[in-house]
């Protein structure tokens, strides 16, 4: 299997922190290859920033997407999940939905654990998209990260086992979601009590899965599809997707 994870944040690092993370729990007949945002915010933290991430996402799926058998988001918000699922016709899996899902399998109440105290309402509102409110546990978010904070592997990992500490202490929960990018290939390194989800591991499980699974298939992928038209203002490559639509 051939996975893509597209990371529409314009930071390289992230990106290579997913698709490592990814190559050590994908299978050994699965390639993973990554593609980097080429506009819009480093670290994605706001509904506006979204918004530009959700173009930023598209563009990347119409320009790298062909010749690959499923694709990852590589954004804790799953940003422009929808639109990628409706291009493509291929699996495309978020790392907030499938971490979620598989939480959900682990017990009732799950917790997400994050950084940046200004998202806390952004994961509270992408929780709920996924789960009742009564099995929303929480969202807990330390303190913004520098650049220099989320390439230091050692006060990164300190800081979750930290904060996952907390999380059990201060919250009734029964599995803990460490969602975000920079997180990725860290939790197996967390001593816990309860399980400890890495978003990206669980969204490689999920797109793997796929395969001889008609259920998961489904759940990936949408029916649906653009239209073909002429577009205005937006790079080739994705005038050229719409352009190569099927008409009505």
């Amino acid at each position: 299997m051939r996975i893509l994870l597209i990371n529409p944040n314009t930071s390289e690092f992230v990106t290579d922190r997913a698709v490592n993370a990814a190559r050590e729990i994908a299978a050994s007949d699965t390639t993973v290859e990554g593609v980097t945002g080429q506009f819009g915010a480093p670290i994605i933290n706001s509904e506006t920033d979204m918004v530009v991430g959700a173009h930023s996402a598209v563009d990347l799926a119409a320009l790298h997407a062909t010749g690959f058998d499923g694709v990852g988001l590589a954004v804790s918000f799953d940003t422009g999940l929808a639109a990628l699922r409706e291009m493509l016709p291929i699996p495309v899996a978020g790392m907030a939905e499938s971490s979620i899902r598989l939480a959900l399998k682990q017990g009732e109440r799950i917790a997400l654990v994050s950084f940046g105290e200004r998202t806390r309402p952004l994961y509270e509102r992408l929780a709920l998209r996924y789960m009742s409110q009564d099995k929303l546990a929480g969202v807990r978010c330390m303190e913004a990260l520098s650049p220099d904070q989320m390439n230091d592997h050692d006060y990164l990992q300190d800081r979750i086992v930290l904060e996952v500490e907390k999380t059990m202490d201060e919250l009734e929960c029964d599995a803990i979601v460490l969602l975000a990018t920079a997180f990725a290939g860290l939790s197996g390194k967390v001593p816990h009590k309860i399980p400890v989800i890495d978003s990206v591991a669980a969204m490689i499980v999920e797109l793997e899965s796929v395969e001889g699974n008609d259920r998961v298939s489904r759940m990936l992928m949408d029916d649906a599809s653009p239209q073909n038209k002429l577009m205005h203002g937006v790079s080739e490559d994705l005038a050229n997707f719409y352009r190569n639509l099927p008409p009505e």
